[in-house]
């Protein structure tokens, strides 16, 4: 992940090197002009000096013949010296490959003349008239051949420079439109950074302002923010999704207590419409046992006690899970009474696997089921009445089913029983039962208790019975610590 300092850092640095590489361009082109520049300057003052020197040199020597001052001797040999100073640099300042012949030949005319200047004062020391106005003579002739080829030198280097001037004229003109085009270059790329860099944090911002906005108002809906860079904004827009997705399975969690809470509140409420001060009525109870068993009426005895455990069962603790084997024994007692009570009319058929009695399941489950079968279903049959329940493994799943071949139901009663609208819930009256819970009820509980985890399907028709089954998951041991927690168990 970058970081939005970094990428900072790095548009900055690339912004200073561009810079700077074309500055350091210009500066390295404009000294280099600047270097021709002296050199070519360098050499007009060169020539100008040896111009100067020889005439001088010319008239010292001239002067000291007519006036024969020393001073004058003196002047001559110090103009000679530095004449023969600048001939030396000549070939190295300013001989070139197109005037290498003349600068060569104007190097042997300064020698030449420097010659006839010493022939011409020895002759005068030596006082031979004719000799040194010879010489005198040649040294006036090669000192004005000096200023004809200084002349042609310079001319050559005038022309030259007429080349080098409109050159370093077209170069100042690409350095002049190089630096305007650096100058909006650069303000033109700071302005897409500038523009790349706040897209990159006010989008994100302002898609993260809308979310938190939308949620202050209690709107938790909506798509999760997508922020596409890689820095700190990506990370804060994950952040802000993930905590958006917890807070919406909060609220979920919280709705599913809430109704949780609503139908353990409801079966509390049937429950005390149905307790008839629940101490006296066990105590009856066991006295009529007690009684009927020492009449010898074992079947009296036996009706008696299952009465017992299914009201005991049903007057127990709401808000605790119970166990799929106690729902399967209370549901045989269920069986029991109601066999008891219609004889033959009614048969009862289980299936039963006992290792898949171990799992936890609401309290209360089994026996609205199966009396919403005898009530709706078989009640009014009069004969070959069939109930039955079945409890078996498969795939990693413990089936339960409750079937019976009565009257059966249509679409509509199915869809109302399986919609998790409350309206729905309200049509369907649980008018009959001993637990005053109906099949709505039982199906809500199992979906908040197993997480959406468990299965449910009614298969049924009219005049052919009805199968209700559950699909239970075996791990529900570790969701009813949640389940006990959440109910003050």
């Amino acid at each position: 992940m970058k970081r939005i300092r970094t990428k900072i850092m790095i548009f900055v640095v690339l912004l200073v090197l561009l810079v700077n590489g074309v500055t350091f361009y210009l500066y390295q082109n404009s000294q280099h002009t600047i270097h021709k520049y002296h050199d070519s300057f360098q050499r007009f003052i060169i020539l100008n000096q040896i111009s100067q020197e020889t005439a001088t040199v010319y008239e010292e020597m001239n002067a000291y013949i007519l006036e024969k001052s020393p001073e004058f001797l003196v002047n001559y040999e110090e103009a000679s010296t530095k004449l023969k100073q600048d001939k030396e640099r000549l070939f190295e300042e300013v001989g070139n490959a197109e005037n290498q012949l003349m600068v060569t030949n104007y190097f042997n005319l300064i020698d030449t003349f420097l010659e006839e200047c010493e022939l011409t004062i020895d002759a005068f020391h030596e006082e031979d008239l004719n000799v040194y106005s010879f010489h005198l003579n040649e040294a006036s002739q090669v000192s004005q051949y000096i200023q004809d080829t200084t002349l042609s030198l310079l001319n050559s280097e005038l022309t030259g420079y007429q080349d080098f001037y409109h050159l370093m004229e077209e170069k100042n003109f690409y350095f002049q439109a190089m630096g305007i085009s650096l100058f909006f270059s650069t303000i033109i790329l700071s302005l897409l950074a500038a523009l790349w860099f706040s897209r990159g944090l006010t989008k994100p911002i302002r898609l993260l302002s809308e979310s938190a906005r939308k949620i202050s108002k209690g709107d938790f809906s909506g798509e999760d923010v997508e922020v596409r860079t890689n820095d700190e904004m990506a990370l804060l827009g994950d952040t802000f999704n993930r905590m958006r997705g917890n807070i919406r399975e909060l609220i979920k969690e919280i709705k599913d207590q809430s109704e949780l809470d609503r139908l353990l509140k409801e079966m509390e409420l049937k429950s005390l419409q149905s307790q008839i001060n629940p101490h006296f009525l066990f105590n009856t109870l066991n006295t009529i046992n007690k009684m009927a068993y020492l009449e010898d009426a074992d079947k009296t005895s036996s009706l008696i006690e299952s009465v017992s455990a299914l009201l005991r069962y049903n007057l127990g603790t709401l808000d605790k899970p119970s166990t799929l084997k106690d729902e399967v024994n209370i549901v045989k007692e269920y069986f029991f009474i109601q066999q008891t009570r219609f004889g033959d009319r009614v048969n009862f058929e289980t299936a039963i696997e006992e290792e898949c009695l171990d799992i936890e399941i609401p309290i209360l489950t089994l026996q609205p089921i199966v009396e919403n079968a005898f009530i709706h279903g078989i009640e009014g049959y009069e004969q070959e009445a069939k109930i039955g329940l079945n409890v078996y493994n498969e795939n990693n799943q413990v089936v339960v089913e409750v079937w019976d071949n009565g009257a059966g139901m249509d679409d509509i009663v199915k869809k109302k029983l399986l919609d998790s609208d409350d309206g729905a819930r309200n049509e369907l009256t649980s008018k009959g039962h001993s637990t005053g819970l109906g099949m709505r009820n039982v199906i809500k509980r199992l979906e908040i208790f197993y997480k959406g985890a468990c299965e449910i399907d009614i298969e049924s028709e009219l005049e052919m019975g009805t199968t209700v089954r559950f699909k239970l998951p075996y791990y529900v041991r570790q969701r009813s610590d949640h389940y006990v927690a959440s109910h003050g168990g």
